[in-house]
C-alpha cells in the first residue's frame, strides 16, 4: 500500500522542512572563505584579453613556454562575465557569485528531488548529501555555471513543455564549460530509458547549436585536445581517480546505497540502470567528475526515497520557525571570512621582488601571475593541461628531484624561481650555489 507523508499542520513546520534550509550556511561559508582557485584567476585575464580585442582567444598569450601556440578557450562567456565583474566592483563580485550560482544549484536540486519523490523528507535527504559532496567543487572557476546548467537541464528535461529550452541552455554551456557534452549525454540515455523517440530531435538541435557558439567547430577540437592530454591530467589531483574514503565519494556511495535500497522497494527499475551504470562509472574516474554523477543520479535517489515521511509527527510552531530560520539564514554571514586571496596559496607579496626575466614556479603562481601582472609577465605555465601536455609532466618531474633541472632551466632561459619554501627544488637550487633574493613565511625567489 503506498504510503502517503501526512500533510503539515497549519502554521506548523515539520523537522524536515527546517533542514531543507541548513544548507544555506555552508553555501555562505563557502561563497566568502579564502580564494584558493589559481584557474578562475587565469579565465579574468583571459577575459579582459577577448573584451579588448573583440575577439575569443585562439592562442595561447601568457606564457613564454607555449606562446603563440594553438589553443582555445572553452569559457569565453564566462570569461567575459569576470572581466565586467571585475571591472565594475574588483573581486567583489566572487563572492556573490559563488552563493547566487550555488544556492540556484541547490534550489534546483530541491526541485528535482521533490517532484520525482513528492517527499520533504527525502528531498531534505538529497539536499543534505548534496551539500556534503558539492561543497568543495563550490569554486568561482567556470565548472560552477555548469552545476547550474546541468540541474536546468534536468528540469527542463522533466518537464515536456520546457523541452525545447534545452537547445539555449546547451549554447549557454557549451560557450562556458567543456562538461556539457555530460549534460547531453544524461538526455540522451534518459530518452533511451523512456523510449521517447519522438524527443530526439530536441538533443540534435541542442547538440548542433553547441556548434554555434564563438569557437564554432573548435568547440570540437577543444574535447579533443582534453581527451589527447588524458595522462597529462592524471598528473593534477582533480583528474585522478577518487579516494574511495574521501568527502566527495561517501555522499556518492551513499547515493547508490539508497538506490538499491530503492530497488528492494520496486521503486528502482532495470530501466535506471541506464543513467545509473554510465554515471556511476564518470563518477569513479576521476575526482573532478563526481559532481556530474551526483546530479544525474539524484533524479534516481529520490524516486528511491519516494513517500519517505521521518519525524512527521514532530511539528514546530511559527515562532520557533521564525528564529530557527533567522539564525540559518543570518548567522553565517557573521562567522564568514573576508574572501580574499589565499597568502600561504598565492604568492601575494613575493610577485613584487620578480625581476623581469623568465621563472620557473608551478601552476598556482601562473594563474596567479597571470591574473596580476598578464599578460605583460609571461609565465612558465599554469594548469593549462591541454596546452602544456608533456611540459607538465616535465615540471613535475624537475620539481620532485627525478630529471635535472640544468638542462630544462637552459632550454628555457630561467634567470630566477619563485617556490614554496622549503620545498625540494628551492633546497637543491641554494645548494648548487643559487642566492636567495626575497623570503617570507610561505615562499622563496632565488637567482642565479
Amino acid at each position: 500500500m503506498r504510503r502517503v507523508a501526512s500533510a503539515p499542520s497549519p502554521g506548523r513546520s515539520s523537522l524536515a522542512q527546517l533542514i531543507l534550509i541548513v544548507p544555506w550556511v555552508a553555501l555562505v561559508i563557502a561563497a566568502w572563505s579564502p580564494l584558493r582557485d589559481n584557474s578562475f584567476l587565469w579565465h579574468i585575464r583571459a577575459g579582459s584579453i577577448q573584451a579588448n580585442g573583440i575577439q575569443v582567444l585562439t592562442e595561447d598569450p601568457f606564457s613564454f613556454t607555449m606562446h603563440g601556440e594553438q589553443w582555445l578557450t572553452q569559457s569565453w562567456l564566462g570569461e567575459l562575465f569576470y572581466d565586467w565583474a571585475e571591472m565594475a566592483t574588483g573581486m567583489g563580485f566572487v563572492p556573490l557569485m559563488v552563493l547566487f550560482l550555488s544556492s540556484l544549484t541547490m534550489v534546483g536540486i530541491g526541485l528535482i528531488s521533490y517532484r520525482a519523490s513528492r517527499s520533504v523528507s527525502a528531498t531534505a535527504i538529497v539536499l543534505v548529501l548534496s551539500t556534503f559532496l558539492l561543497i568543495s567543487f563550490l569554486v568561482p572557476r567556470p565548472v560552477i555555471f555548469s552545476f547550474t546548467l546541468f540541474v536546468l537541464v534536468i528540469l527542463a528535461w522533466e518537464r515536456p513543455a520546457a523541452r525545447w529550452t534545452l537547445p539555449f541552455l546547451f549554447w549557454v554551456w557549451a560557450s562556458v564549460h567543456g562538461s556539457f557534452l555530460i549534460g547531453l549525454g544524461y538526455v540522451l540515455l534518459s530518452l533511451i530509458m523512456r523510449r521517447e523517440w519522438k524527443w530526439l530531435r530536441v538533443p540534435v538541435v541542442s547538440g548542433v547549436l553547441t556548434l554555434a557558439t564563438a569557437h564554432g567547430l573548435g568547440v570540437v577540437t577543444m574535447l579533443v585536445a582534453f581527451g589527447e592530454a588524458r595522462d597529462t591530467l592524471l598528473l593534477l589531483s582533480e583528474w585522478r581517480r577518487p579516494e574511495w574514503w574521501s568527502a566527495a565519494f561517501l555522499p556518492l556511495a551513499g547515493g547508490v546505497v539508497i538506490i538499491v535500497y530503492g530497488a528492494l522497494r520496486g521503486r528502482i527499475t532495470p530501466k535506471h540502470l541506464w543513467l545509473l551504470v554510465p554515471f556511476l562509472l564518470l563518477g569513479m574516474s576521476a575526482t573532478r567528475a563526481i559532481p556530474s554523477a551526483w546530479l544525474a543520479i539524484v533524479p534516481l535517489i529520490a524516486i528511491a526515497l519516494g513517500d519517505l515521511n521521518v519525524g512527521g509527527r514532530k511539528r514546530f510552531s511559527m515562532g520557533a520557525t521564525a528564529v530557527f530560520v533567522s539564525l540559518v539564514l543570518v548567522l553565517p554571514f557573521l562567522i564568514r571570512d573576508d574572501g580574499a586571496l589565499d597568502p600561504e596559496r598565492f604568492p601575494l607579496t613575493a610577485v613584487g621582488a620578480l625581476s623581469e626575466v623568465n621563472t620557473f614556479h608551478d601552476d598556482v603562481t601562473g594563474g596567479y601571475l597571470i591574473w596580476v601582472e598578464g599578460p605583460g609577465r609571461m609565465v612558465y605555465l599554469d594548469d593549462r593541461a591541454e596546452l602544456y601536455q608533456e611540459r607538465i609532466g616535465e615540471f613535475v618531474a624537475v620539481r620532485n628531484g627525478d630529471m635535472a633541472w640544468e638542462p630544462v632551466f637552459a632550454r628555457d632561459e630561467i634567470g630566477q624561481v619563485l617556490l614554496k619554501k622549503g620545498e625540494h627544488l628551492a633546497v637543491e637550487l641554494e645548494a648548487a650555489g643559487w642566492s636567495v633574493s626575497y623570503a617570507d613565511v610561505s615562499f622563496v625567489v632565488l637567482r642565479p
